[in-house]
Formats: structure tokens, sequence, C-alpha cells
């Protein structure tokens, strides 16, 4: 997922790891921007997102993760199956972090904009969010 950039990424699916990526990228003073992605696991029998929004999203915001700089971060961060994330229970639903509703969401650490839904899958907003 997003190979070709130049950005530092970093992919999780744990509420541990993500954390603890979150902790490390925010005190990282080499960095310019932090950027999160909330998305939705992939479905085994498909091999693709189960969430349609995520698919529609996912080329746009691969656009515009290609064109970020070595001084901005990307956490991709898998909520995971369709089940565990319409628990209300689900902990990617609590963090203390971000506040995330849906999936996709993404999430600029600094400045606390975050993007999410329909918004993700316009070409035109997604690289708005971005530059």
């Amino acid at each position: 997922l997003f190979k070709q950039a130049m950005v530092r990424e970093l992919i999780t699916n744990t509420v541990a790891d993500f954390k603890s990526h979150y902790a490390e990228l925010k005190a990282d003073q080499s960095l310019s921007r932090v950027f999160v992605l909330f998305m939705a696991g992939t479905d085994p029998d498909t091999g693709d997102s189960w969430c349609p929004d995520c698919r529609n999203s996912e080329p746009h915001i691969e656009a515009a993760v290609k064109g970020l700089g070595d001084d901005v971060a990307f956490l991709a961060v898998d909520v995971g199956d369709r089940p565990g994330w319409k628990s209300p229970d689900c902990p990617f639903r609590h963090l203390d972090e971000a506040k995330v509703t849906g999936v996709p969401t993404l999430f600029e650490m600094k400045s606390g904009r975050e993007l999410n839904g329909d918004d993700c899958q316009d070409g035109a907003k997604v690289a708005a969010f971005f530059a």
C-alpha cells in the first residue's frame, strides 16, 4: 500500500502499535507534518478492503501521498474487519488521539484537521488536504 512515496510510511493494525507510533511521530522534530489514515481491513475472500468508501478513496490518497516529501510521515491504521469495526467496543473508536467515527478518515496530527467518508473519495479534496 502506497509503496513509491518518499514520505516516511508506517502501517499498523493494533491500538498499542498505533499509540506507540503516534507518540514517536509526535515527538519527532524533523517532521513538518504527520498524517494518519484510518482505513478498513482487507476482506480475505477478495483481497480488497471490505469498505467501498475505502476502496474508492485509495487511488486519491495514494496519489497525494506520493507527492509528499521526506519530512512528512504517513501512518496507515487498519481498523480490522467489518464486524470488529462496527462494534461500539472497537478500540479504534475510543482513541484519545483522534475521534474516529467512520472509515476512511484522514487526520493531520498538528492541525487536527480531518477528512472522511465521501470527501476522501474526491480527488480534489484529498489533494487539498495534503497540500
